[in-house]
């Protein structure tokens, strides 16, 4: 499973990422058994709506909540003959730079709408062998395309979703990695996915204590040890080794039953609040203009990670969204190098075979410990808070 996170690309403490990692792993997956030409033929602005269409006739539309101007709808067409798969870095090539929670909302609508006409383009083309549902989450404009494939000769259910936000503005995540919320639950159940040890394909991020000294970006398999599914996790590692891709393990991630978010919430709401403060009683033009920009900063880049799911979700599935028990997370390390060359991560055709490689290469490692990884599954398993969201 695998997610596109529309919009989602900074975070607290210096966090960046290119969140359609896992959604480009998957398709491309997808791709492999059913091809498809996920090129962009076109895209068509009317009024603050943006839809695009693929060479194969998939089609995806996304509404920018402040409207698109003629110079936004002509920046758009660079992306025009690019693989709509790779949705984060045409949008880079298209404007420059992508922020979400409401600041830059074209771009991310652009990117919601490249997203939906991926996973459109599928159904178009082979109708009666894949599953869809809309996202169907308060405020979300999101869906998920679900089959089952063949893999080394062993069934797999796949599935890759798309979290996007209304408007342009995003993120909203409460359906990421394999929670089963909205429609996405219904297209889990039919493909098992709700019951299945699963491998979460995650996103091609910056994360400073671990990634400031890295001179080449990394694959990584993250999970915990007491939390979540060992065996998949191990299945990864393995894999890795199989295939000689370098690969950092942790499995000390995601901590469980903390108040982190909602710590994290409050502390943000405190520093836009003292800015507010401090902004009441500004007389001079360079006070105003200095904390104006430093709420800027924390809006556009600290508020995404708070913003991108609910807090009381957040203590009982992680950053990753992983069901307990059921679950490890492939994703990639990026190098300080080169974040501080390009600023904003976006995920490439080389980089999404390395994760295929990987992934493919786990799965017998697996099969071959699918009792395990089902006891896991079972022992660990808990409910989960309804769909309230």
């Amino acid at each position: 499973m695998g997610h596109a996170g529309a919009g989602h690309v900074h975070s607290h403490s210096g966090f960046i990422q290119d969140d359609t990692a896992g959604f480009a792993v998957v398709v491309t997956l997808m791709a492999q058994a059913y091809p498809v030409n996920t090129a962009i033929k076109s895209i068509v602005v009317e009024g603050d709506w943006v839809t695009v269409t693929t060479e194969d006739g998939g089609t995806g539309k996304a509404q920018a909540r402040r409207g698109i101007s003629p110079y936004e709808t002509e920046l758009a067409q660079r992306a025009v003959g690019g693989d709509a798969i790779f949705s984060q870095k045409l949008t880079l090539e298209s404007f420059g730079r992508i922020y979400g929670q409401g600041v830059t909302e074209v771009p991310v609508a652009l990117q919601t709408a490249m997203c939906h006409a991926v996973l459109n383009t599928f159904l178009v083309q082979y109708p009666e062998n894949f599953l869809y549902e809309d996202e169907r989450l308060a405020g979300t404009c999101g869906g998920c395309l679900g089959t089952v494939l063949t893999i080394d000769g062993h069934h797999a259910s796949v599935m890759a979703t798309l979290n996007a936000t209304t408007g342009g503005m995003g993120p909203i995540e409460d359906a990421e990695g394999n929670l089963a919320y909205g429609g996405k639950r219904v297209v889990m159940q039919r493909l098992g996915l709700d019951l299945l040890p699963t491998i979460i394909l995650e996103s091609k991020a910056y994360v400073p204590s671990v990634c400031s000294e890295l001179s080449a970006d990394v694959l990584w398999v993250r999970y915990n040890e007491e939390a979540d599914n060992p065996a998949v996790g191990k299945a990864l590692c393995c894999g890795a080794h199989d295939v000689s891709v370098v690969t950092m393990c942790s499995n000390t991630a995601y901590p469980r039953g903390t108040t982190e978010l909602a710590s994290m919430t409050h502390r943000l709401g405190e520093r836009i609040e003292k800015l507010g403060i401090a902004l009441s009683a500004a007389q001079t033009s360079v006070e105003k203009v200095s904390l104006i920009g430093e709420l800027a900063e924390l809006v556009s880049q600290d508020a995404g990670g708070v913003t991108f799911m609910s807090s009381d979700l957040n203590s009982i599935v992680g950053g990753g969204g992983l069901q307990p028990g059921m679950a490890a997370v492939l994703s990639m390390a990026v190098s300080g190098v080169n974040i501080r060359r390009w600023h904003i991560p976006a995920v490439s055709p080389m980089d999404v075979k390395q994760y295929l490689r990987v992934v493919t290469a786990s799965i017998t490692h697996l099969v071959a410990n699918i009792d395990e990884a089902a006891r896991y599954v079972r022992e660990r398993q808990v409910a989960m808070p309804p769909d309230t969201f």
